[in-house]
């Protein structure tokens, strides 16, 4: 797919600020580390504008999920007709009471 047939990313507030914080908390035992999540998840969201329907179906109708590889975390997303927008940034594992 050509650069400019490329969707647009939007990130919703909440998303953006939750993947801000995982990437400061990463930085603060490892900047490496850090600068290694930002670039997988550069190169995950470059794929998925290039191929939106990648994601799995999610839970919502219209939602998706996207792991990002070998960050533990993952995206749910919503494929607009103008964009992509990133609903919510989360960990994959989470200790949760059962």
């Amino acid at each position: 797919m050509a650069e400019s047939s490329k969707k647009p990313l939007e990130w919703a507030r909440p998303a953006r600020a939750a993947y801000e914080a995982t990437i400061a908390r990463i930085s603060i035992e490892d900047v490496r580390a850090a600068s290694l999540v930002e670039l997988r998840v550069a190169r995950s969201l470059a794929l998925l504008q290039s191929q939106p329907g990648i994601g799995t179906p999610g839970v919502l109708v219209g939602r998706r999920v996207y792991p990002i590889p070998n960050t533990g975390h993952s995206v749910n997303y919503r494929v607009t007709g103008e964009a992509i927008l990133i609903l919510r940034w989360y960990r994959q594992r989470q200790n949760l009471p059962r």
